[in-house]
């Protein structure tokens, strides 16, 4: 075997070792699977003992309960490809994005769900080659080299490198290290230093063992007895982790692991500002890119087909600035506490010149660069009025008032309507394919869905979805305004809303929409979805009907709403899993 090879076997060896230990220490199941264990080899080497602070240091998280209350259970959770990236950028101070060509990952709601994130053997193979890449790019790189080596180690057992162990190691594993943890990353470096006689290469070595380990791959909670299912306090690391990668996505910062290490945490005053402090700081764009990257399918534009011949204008660069302004509709309402009463009735847009034009809106002279703009004759307001929502809900070569209304439903009041059957009638993209003078998106869409309704199979989905979308008829595939199909058929904007409630145009559809108090309750079930990694489930009904008493009771913003996920017990709380 190659030394190159010996050196890639010894750190995968470690994390095979230790996985199987470290799940039964933290009562993890979900996630890794005994198949899954070699293919993490390397990572877990690193499981914390049973004393010290890696299981009650920094203090106790607050809330430690003998109430009955179920905070559910959050399984072991694998940093998934966004914290991944941003974690190592925080770490390092790297431009690298190692994550780009891992295994892309999406949960039933988001990509954050624990239970969706396991580890394969190829997986594995992708993470050791990053930690490799990142701990060269570490000592190539000055800026980095300086930041790693805070001290230069020149021989075996350097007291030097077991310090960077300890302190940079903390960093990386999100908690203080044990004295075990320290002495076997200190072995690496030890056996590297025999064969290169270079500390810092060998540190080097050590910090790839780390970057490889189960502890760093894995946010890892602990339960003092795994099989106990009585409700626990979060250690302040863990509550600390939770906090930074719900509003970051990234690791704690340095502020962050001073409070759970001085207990602070503990202080539900000390939370709330945190969390005031997480979402001014730039890295909150994590939290703002992931969480309504999804929720609002921002994401989806990165991938949306649009037909060329029928939207010639549609390009890349719009496609992104719409995809920005979706991203800057929603920051605005997260750092300004706007009341989401305002969602469908706030009368601003972000545009460039491009976008401007595609509104048909004054250009704002900012070329490429987004510029917040107030422009009340555009004929848009609220998010039913952005680009971004109305081009990701149509078909590539035209409008979906299904899809739009489908859309609406699941996403902003978390009704879905129930599945399609297996077989359908497929609706056409041009109303007779045949003739060329009826090209795709040139038809009546509303009389094309009328004749689809009178299908049999059809009608009972289409008779709730449609009405809703066919309100919002008057804005094209692409999101721009118009009063007429293409073939000249005037748009009549009215809809309707399940249960008969008329409406016209979306600024009426918004009206209905931000009083149905299913919205505000939507909004509440996807943050805390998001907030734990897990998928709500029927204990969650009370946790749910009570965070929504106590955020109306507060005031209804995004803000507030972060805040009373984070007081939450199903937050700071956990439990292990019976046998």
């Amino acid at each position: 075997m190659s030394e190159s090879g010996n050196q890639n076997w010894r750190t995968r060896a470690l994390l095979g070792a230790g996985l199987a230990a470290l799940c039964a220490a933290a009562g993890c199941v979900s996630g890794v699977t005994s198949g899954n264990v070699e293919a993490s080899a390397g990572a877990a080497a690193q499981s914390p003992g049973t004393t010290g602070s890696s299981t009650s240091g920094g203090g106790a998280a607050p809330g430690t309960s003998t109430a009955a209350v179920d905070p559910g259970r959050v399984g072991i959770h694998r940093l998934n490809n966004a914290e991944y990236d941003y974690t190592v950028r925080d770490l390092l101070g790297t431009s690298l994005q190692p994550a780009v060509p891992f295994l892309a990952e999406e949960g039933l709601n988001f990509d954050n769900t624990a239970s969706a994130l396991g580890m394969t053997p190829s997986q594995y193979q992708g993470y050791f080659q990053a930690a490799s890449d990142l701990s060269a790019e570490a000592l190539s790189n000055a800026t980095e080299r300086a930041h790693l080596l805070t001290c230069t180690p020149t021989v075996a057992g350097d007291a030097c490198a077991r310090q960077i162990v300890t302190d940079f190691g903390a960093k990386i594993y999100r908690r203080p290290l044990d004295p075990s943890e320290v002495d076997r990353a200190m072995k690496v470096y030890d056996a590297d230093f025999a064969r290169a006689k270079s500390g810092p290469d060998a540190l080097g070595q050590a910090v790839r063992a780390m970057l490889s380990a189960a502890n760093f791959l894995y946010r890892v909670e602990y339960d003092a007895v795994p099989t106990s299912v009585a409700p626990h306090a979060l250690s302040g690391y863990e509550l600390a982790s939770r906090l930074s990668y719900l509003a970051w996505s990234s690791t704690p910062d340095d502020a962050l692991y001073a409070a759970a290490k001085a207990g602070q945490l503990s202080d539900p005053a000390t939370l709330e500002a945190t969390v005031d402090r997480l979402l001014t700081d730039t890295k909150s764009a994590g939290f703002v890119e992931s969480f309504a990257g999804q929720w609002l399918s921002i994401r989806k534009l990165a991938s949306h087909s649009v037909t060329a011949q029928v939207f010639p204008t549609f390009t890349p660069t719009l496609a992104d600035a719409m995809a920005s302004e979706g991203y800057l509709w929603f920051q605005e309402f997260l750092t300004t506490n706007r009341p989401l009463s305002d969602w469908f009735s706030a009368d601003f847009n972000y545009v460039n010149d491009e976008l401007a034009a595609h509104y048909g809106m004054p250009a704002p002279g900012t070329g490429a660069q987004l510029k917040r703009v107030e422009i009340t004759t555009d004929k848009r307001v609220g998010f039913l009025g952005l680009a971004s929502f109305l081009t990701q809900t149509s078909f590539p070569s035209r409008t979906s008032p299904t899809l739009r209304g489908a859309w609406s439903l699941t996403e902003l009041l978390c009704s879905p309507p129930p599945p399609p059957p297996p077989v359908i009638p497929k609706l056409e993209d041009s109303a007779d394919p045949s003739d060329a003078s009826k090209p795709a998106g040139s038809e009546n869409v509303r009389v094309r869905l009328e004749k689809h309704r009178a299908d049999p199979g059809c009608a009972a989905c289409h008779s709730t979805l449609d009405p809703i979308g066919l309100g919002l008829e008057r804005y094209d595939g692409i999101g721009r305004y118009r009063e007429a199909y293409p073939n000249g058929d005037a748009i009549a904007p009215n809809g309707e809303l399940p249960g008969g409630v008329a409406f016209s145009g979306p600024e009426e559809l918004g009206g209905l929409l931000a009083k149905d108090p299913r919205f505000t309750a939507c909004a509440a079930s996807k943050l805390y979805t998001y907030a734990l990694g897990r998928e709500a489930d029927t204990i969650d009904a009370a946790p749910l009907q009570q965070l929504n008493s106590k955020w109306a009771a507060r005031g209804l913003t995004f803000r507030n709403l972060m805040k009373q996920v984070v007081l939450s017990d199903a937050f700071r709380l956990r439990h292990g899993e019976p046998e």
